[in-house]
């Protein structure tokens, strides 16, 4: 491919349109015996990488050592995230007493059941980084660097 072939401008707005255009997640988990739904919006790759960083792996977990983040940090400090409950759509965000946003999220992640935590931790791994690269691998799109050198 030649320089002149190669549209980077094009692709830096695909790239934003596909993160403009994306789709919010849905999981049902349990909170207090009944079903809900746990609804969050896939961020960018950056912000992904940025919220991963700050939440270390823990040294005696091997999911957070295969992943290299601390997937309950992780998915406890995500933002954007609201409860469906039929119709309605719980917000999370609430308002101190000196009128500063916060979100309880924190709280209702850590009263989920175990299959919950599973599941939305699974869900944010797979919108986040085994989705993209399967976009990519479905697409049947791969970069010249990747791909397998011939024998001599």
């Amino acid at each position: 491919m030649k320089d002149e072939d190669f549209d980077l401008d094009a692709l830096l707005a695909k790239a934003d349109e596909l993160v403009e255009n994306r789709e919010p997640e849905l999981v049902d988990v349990t909170l207090g015996g009944r079903v809900i739904g746990v609804r969050y919006m896939p961020m960018s790759g950056t912000e992904w990488r940025a919220l991963t960083l700050k939440h270390p792996p823990r040294p005696d977990v091997r999911q957070d050592l295969n992943l290299g983040y601390n997937v309950d940090a992780v998915a406890a400090a995500y933002t954007d995230v609201v409860l469906i409950d039929g119709e309605n759509v719980v917000s999370l965000t609430r308002t101190d007493a000196e009128g500063n946003e916060y979100s309880v999220w924190p709280k209702v992640y850590a009263r989920l059941t175990k299959t919950g935590l599973d599941d939305v931790t699974a869900s944010m791994w797979a919108a986040h980084e085994r989705t993209p690269e399967r976009l990519v691998a479905d697409a049947g799109k791969v970069s010249p660097g990747s791909r397998k050198k011939k024998r001599s």
